[in-house]
C-alpha cells in the first residue's frame, strides 16, 4: 500500500470551503475509478489550522493512475484547484510513502486500514542498516501496549520520496481518553518505556518529531 501525502495550511475562515472541496475531489476521482481512501486530518499541535491530506492507494499502479488525472483531466485540475485556493499554498507539501507495516497485518484490507478519530504520529530517519530491528522493535512494543488493554491502530510508512531513510510511526485512537492511556503507559511503564527506547535506538533521533492530529472527514 502506498500513501500521498499533501501538507499545509488552510486560510483563515476557509476551513468550510475547504472540506466541501475536498468532498467534491473525493467523488471526482472515484467516479473517474481511482480506488483511494483519502482522510483529512487537522493538526492538534504547532501550526493548529494545518491539515494533512492522506491518500491511500493499495498498489503502485493506483497511485500512477491518480497522478496521470490529474495531470490530463481538466475537470478534475479545477476541481484540485478549488482545494489549493482555500489554502495558503506556499506551505504545501507532497511525499509519497510506502506501508512497512501494520499492526493488523500487510494487507489492503479496508476494515484493517480504516481511519481513526486520532492519529499520533512519530516522525524521523531509521539509521542505515537498522530496518528491521526497527520494524522487530516497533512490533515489540505494539505486543506489550496490546497485551495492557490500549486499543491502538498502528502503521510504519517508509519514504519513498525525500530522505528515503525517513520513517512515520502512526498510532490511530478511537478516542482522547485512549490516546491518554496510551502516553500514561508510556510515560509510567518502565517496561515499555524500555521496549520504545529500542524503537528509538534505531532512529536517528535528533530528526523526531511527535505530531497530534483530529480526522476532519
Amino acid at each position: 500500500m502506498y500513501r500521498r501525502n499533501f501538507s499545509g495550511i488552510v486560510a483563515q475562515g476557509k476551513t468550510a470551503t475547504f472540506l466541501a472541496a475536498m468532498r467534491d475531489a473525493r467523488e471526482h476521482q472515484s467516479e473517474r475509478g481511482i480506488r483511494a481512501r483519502t482522510t483529512i486530518w487537522g493538526s492538534m499541535t504547532g501550526q493548529t489550522n494545518s491539515v494533512l491530506i492522506a491518500s491511500d492507494f493499495d498498489t503502485l499502479d493506483e497511485l500512477e493512475k491518480f497522478q496521470d488525472l490529474a495531470a490530463e483531466d481538466a475537470t478534475f485540475a479545477t476541481v484540485r484547484r478549488a482545494v489549493r485556493e482555500q489554502m495558503v499554498y506556499h506551505s504545501a507539501q507532497v511525499s509519497i510513502h510506502r506501508l512497512a507495516y501494520h499492526s493488523e497485518g500487510l494487507m489492503s484490507s479496508e476494515e484493517a486500514t480504516a481511519p481513526r478519530k486520532f492519529m499520533r504520529v512519530l516522525s524521523g530517519e531509521v539509521q542505515a542498516g537498522h530496518s528491521r530491528d526497527f520494524v522487530l522493535s516497533v512490533s515489540q512494543a505494539l505486543d506489550y501496549q496490546k497485551q495492557r488493554g490500549i486499543d491502538a491502530q498502528t502503521s510504519v510508512w517508509a519514504s519513498v520520496t525525500g530522505q528515503t531513510s525517513g520513517v512515520s510511526i502512526i498510532g490511530e485512537f478511537d478516542s482522547l481518553a485512549e490516546l491518554e492511556r496510551f502516553d500514561e503507559l508510556a510515560s509510567q511503564d518502565t517496561e515499555f518505556g524500555r521496549l520504545r527506547a529500542g524503537t528509538r535506538a534505531n532512529m536517528v533521533f535528533l530528526t523526531s518529531q511527535v505530531q497530534l492530529l483530529r480526522n476532519l472527514l
